[in-house]
């Protein structure tokens, strides 16, 4: 377990590298793109700052060039593109930093399984006696892990096992409710693969998201959570979509990463269930 606890830490930190990168290039881009607009304007040809664009396909019988579109962008609407661009990229690396996150569960929660059959759902070892368990090799297990889709249901049933789990989860370093928070990252995250990061129903989104953290209370919903959903969306009525960039913080030059912000949070999490509960429990001489 602890070389695939590294191999999670390895992958996040690819997330987090790959996410600097691609900060340091936005950067350059937009500073030689304002570099360029101004002196555009100095020399009196500010109209040569918008860029041009035809766009075309080839016809499906001849292969003839088809234009179908064509696009002057100004200035302020390249600097809206680069940002846009930005966005997506963070939103892919928040998908892909969830990815590794579940995964890694996944893993715990198969090593619970193979360690205390008991300590598993009666309908995931249905048919299945506690000798016959006993005998299973580790994969079976995971296999079935890897089955059972809901990771609500598994960090269910490790909160079970361990309650202190639920404790921390309660109080924390961070002041927030993980339960909470880590159906919000999984909702983030399949709103961004299933719909470019857009909400189309933002009270349908709501009580989705607080009914699977089991916090629906009719309606009436927590409203620290609330801000916490608010932080990471930008929109009006009932549309919405999901905001990775930096937020400046006022009255200073410093701004708060949201991507880095989410990483944090499963990082710590993580590592919490691995080395304050899987850890200990099923391999002691573990050194994470």
């Amino acid at each position: 377990m602890q070389i695939q606890y590294e191999e999670f830490l390895s992958n996040i930190a690819e997330v987090e590298l790959l996410s600097r990168q691609v900060k340091n290039s936005i950067k350059k881009e937009y500073e030689l793109m304002v570099k360029n607009h101004q002196s555009f304007i100095e020399s009196g040809l500010e109209q040569h700052s918008s860029s041009f664009h035809s766009m075309g396909f080839h016809s499906l019988t001849n292969g003839a060039l088809i234009f179908y579109h064509h696009k002057a962008v100004d200035f302020d609407r390249r600097v809206q593109y680069l940002t846009d661009r930005y966005n997506k990229h963070n939103l892919w690396l928040v998908a892909e930093a969830f990815e590794y996150f579940e995964d890694l569960v996944e893993l715990m929660y198969a090593h619970l399984g193979h360690k205390e059959p008991s300590a598993w759902p009666s309908k995931e070892t249905k048919g299945e006696t506690s000798t016959s368990l006993s005998e299973k090799p580790f994969e079976w297990f995971l296999q079935k892990s890897k089955s059972h889709k809901k990771l609500s249901a598994k960090l269910e049933c490790i909160r079970r096992r361990f309650p202190s789990l639920a404790i921390i989860e309660k109080s924390n370093y961070f002041g927030i409710d993980f339960r909470f928070t880590i159906c919000l990252i999984e909702m983030l995250r399949h709103i961004i693969v299933h719909n470019s990061g857009r909400i189309s129903d933002f009270q349908k989104f709501l009580a989705r998201l607080f009914k699977q953290a089991g916090m629906s209370n009719n309606g009436n919903y927590d409203p620290q959570k609330l801000q916490q959903i608010n932080y990471f969306l930008k929109g009006e009525g009932s549309k919405h979509c999901i905001v990775m960039l930096e937020v400046q913080q006022p009255g200073t030059p410093f701004t708060i990463n949201r991507l880095s912000m989410i990483i944090n949070w499963l990082l710590a999490y993580a590592d919490y269930i691995y080395t304050q509960l899987i850890c200990p429990s099923y391999f002691p001489s573990a050194t994470p």
